[in-house]
């Protein structure tokens, strides 16, 4: 290998700017969890207009079109789509809601009556210190859960403010983002030695082709749970099946925690408004979750290598209590990009196994990755070493 060689002070100024990399990384969390979204969002949009320039015979008119004229279509047309389906069922979905909310107070009164059906569980259940003290007392439990819910209102209605200002923060960073992708890669790979910008260039490719698919398969998805589970509670004749179909679509964009919480209202509404159709419920959601893991989520994301459950479920617990619900709801996409520059960086540029499938690539991938074997990369060193003899 030829050995490049940096003055002591560039050395110096590398090491300290690493330096403050990381701790940026350390207290600006939130900063970068955001700068992230964004990237995403771009990388939806990107993957959107590669996919819409594959439609037969209307692709070949879109590929004519300046890049920023198709991504601003697609994101017009996904605000189309939005703003439909809101003229169409917000309302409905509003008043769904809250309703949803206000049967809150009554679902501990259904709990209690329902299981009343099971002695075994019920006998359980009542001897436990605090369900004892709220079937005794419910008035004290709901009276401290008001004073500290009103004591909260300000950090509530903050948080809620931050929250939305931060979802049209990452909207409009994306959007962005996904305009002029060309400038902030030449901008990523200019900090890269001359030598190794090309490897850049070929990790932000890697790592934008993984997303692309993980995220487009992702929504296709949350899309059939989400109207599967509307569907099926329709036909069940359960109430609120619109906002409980939302809020799985919703849920689903997180793997293993998400599809267990939209379990959790679902089942609290159906046993509070028929608790004869509660087996069946529940039996319907295994059978959309079973269908969406072994038949849905291997069609649409046949490419992506699958994300090992623990290291899921271990990404968003250890995410979540650094961070809060955006890490939680970033952690699988950033898990991909970790994965991907492992693979690239250390297995395939370090270990030197350039025959390794990257995430999200098949056989005619790597048949026609660049860097699919190393010969090339020998040739270029024996050049640069006989021109500088």
């Amino acid at each position: 290998m030829t050995n490049y060689h940096l003055p002591p002070r560039t050395l110096i100024v590398f090491g300290f700017a690493i330096l403050l990399l990381l701790a940026s990384f350390y207290y600006l969390t939130q900063v970068w969890l955001i700068i992230f979204g964004a990237v995403l969002f771009a990388v939806f949009l990107l993957g959107l207009t590669d996919y819409a320039k594959k439609i037969p015979k209307l692709g070949a008119y879109l590929e004519r079109l300046p890049h920023t004229l198709m991504v601003g279509m697609v994101a017009g047309l996904l605000l189309l789509i939005i703003g439909g389906f809101l003229a169409n069922f917000g309302n409905e979905l509003a008043n769904q809601f809250s309703d949803i909310k206000k049967m809150i107070p009554a679902a501990i009164i259904g709990i209690d009556n329902y299981l009343q059906g099971y002695p075994t569980i019920y006998e359980w259940v009542t001897t436990r210190e605090w369900f004892v003290e709220v079937r005794q007392n419910p008035e004290i439990l709901f009276s401290q859960f008001g004073q500290e819910a009103i004591g909260s209102i300000p950090m509530l209605l903050g948080g809620f403010v931050s929250g939305v200002g931060t979802f049209v923060i990452i909207l409009l960073l994306g959007l962005f983002f996904a305009l002029n992708p060309a400038m902030y890669q030449r901008s990523f790979i200019a900090l890269v030695p001359k030598v190794h910008r090309d490897k850049a260039k070929y990790l932000l490719e890697r790592s934008y082709d993984a997303l692309k698919q993980w995220l487009v398969g992702q929504l296709v998805v949350m899309s059939f749970v989400g109207i599967a589970t509307t569907i099926a509670l329709w036909l069940m004749d359960v109430k609120f099946a619109l906002a409980l179909g939302v809020t799985a679509f919703v849920l689903d964009f997180i793997p293993v925690i998400g599809p267990w919480l939209s379990a959790v209202p679902i089942l609290l509404v159906t046993l509070i408004l028929a608790p004869d159709m509660l087996l069946w419920v529940l039996l319907m959601i295994i059978v959309v979750q079973q269908m969406e893991s072994y038949i849905v989520s291997p069609i649409v994301q046949q490419r992506l290598v699958d994300l090992p459950p623990v290291a899921l479920l271990l990404s968003q617990i250890i995410m979540g209590s650094m961070t809060g619900i955006l890490g939680v709801a970033l952690a699988t996409p950033l898990m991909v990009v970790a994965i991907v520059w492992v693979q690239v960086l250390y297995i395939k540029f370090t270990l030197g196994d350039y025959q390794l499938k990257i995430m999200g690539q098949n056989d005619e991938d790597l048949r026609h990755d660049r860097y699919n074997q190393p010969e090339p990369m020998q040739v270029v060193k024996s050049e640069h070493i006989k021109i500088s003899d």
